[in-house]
């Protein structure tokens, strides 16, 4: 039984030799998906469920390595627990993130990724009102990490943003009658489906 252990150890370690595509390849893949996005350092708030749509490129380095750049457009924010409140804060984001195969297809991810508001509203018992452009800062930084698994070209991708910038100006803020913590910071599970095509 060891030994049988032993085979299939080495023949999984002589499959995960291998990535998706060839190395020196750059693939381009369109993703799209839904987002559950919360704010941190608060119990008062659940997560508002939204869109994510946007390009990927990722260079293939080796069997093992990659690296991916996108571009998004991200529905995040939060609801209120004990109120018809929704906070929509829309973000184009840049995740770039590096990519470890542990086998074919099969890949963990993290990196950076810098991301700027587009739109800032609260929606009350149906109305809407758009947040003081200064109440809500125009700059993001998160950390992803996930992983994703290729199958024909189709990749299903699941990460979450660990956001590192405030998202609230308190000064501003509190010219809008919205109480929050002022401490926090976006917190964000992405569900994508993609399809990889490749450009050389």
């Amino acid at each position: 039984m060891k030994k049988l252990f032993f085979v299939a150890v080495i023949m999984m370690a002589s499959i995960s030799a291998f990535a998706q595509h060839a190395p020196g390849s750059l693939t381009l893949q369109p993703r799209i998906g839904f987002s559950a996005a919360d704010f941190n350092n608060t119990s008062d708030t659940k997560a508002r469920v939204g869109l994510v749509v946007g390009p990927e490129f990722e260079y293939t380095i080796s069997d093992r390595f990659s690296i991916a750049a996108g571009l998004n457009y991200s529905q995040q924010g939060a609801e209120l627990d004990k109120a018809d409140v929704t906070f929509k804060l829309d973000y184009l984001t840049i995740p770039v993130v590096a990519n470890v195969y542990l086998f074919k297809g099969f890949a963990l991810k993290a990196g950076v990724q810098p991301g700027v508001n587009l739109s800032a509203k609260i929606d009350a018992n149906g109305k809407k009102v758009d947040i003081n452009d200064k109440a809500v800062k125009s700059f993001d930084v998160a950390i992803p990490f996930g992983l994703s698994y290729e199958f024909r070209n189709f990749v299903l991708d699941a990460r979450y943003t660990l956001g590192l910038t405030k998202i609230f100006d308190e000064d501003e803020l509190n010219k809008t009658g919205e109480h929050i913590d002022f401490d926090s910071k976006n917190l964000t599970f992405q569900l994508t489906l993609g399809y990889k095509f490749t450009l050389f």
